[in-house]
């Protein structure tokens, strides 16, 4: 399944692909990537610093460097995502960020691999 509801209408500005690999059917969603900057620059770093999916996007690697890319820490990813209060973004932003959740909690569940395109 191909989820484009968040792209349409930005062709042509950089898009950011989540992509749930499964046995049958990938599941598969399409964002602006100014959404995903909003989602992302919600997040705080810890007490340590930038840690896990923040840390990348921080420091402009994984995905920025070499698509597709693979989250290696799903459990980390979602927990990081978890921690964002949809009250703060757009309503397109929270929408996606709900998906990106559920998305990443059946990877967890089924084991699945799930990777992040820039294009």
């Amino acid at each position: 399944m191909v989820n484009d509801k968040y792209y349409v209408g930005f062709e042509g500005e950089p898009e950011i692909q989540f992509i749930c690999k499964r046995a049958n059917e990938d599941d598969v969603i399409i964002i602006w990537e100014g959404y995903f900057d909003e989602i992302m620059r919600s997040m705080t770093p810890e007490e340590k610093g930038w840690t896990g999916l923040a840390y990348y996007y921080n420091m402009y690697l994984g995905w920025y460097e070499e698509s597709p890319w693979i989250i290696n820490d799903l459990y980390m990813a979602l927990q990081q995502f978890n921690t964002i209060n949809c009250e703060v973004l757009s309503s397109e932003a929270c929408e996606i960020l709900k998906f990106i959740c559920n998305m990443l909690k059946e990877a967890l569940d089924n084991k699945n691999i799930v990777t992040i395109y820039l294009i």
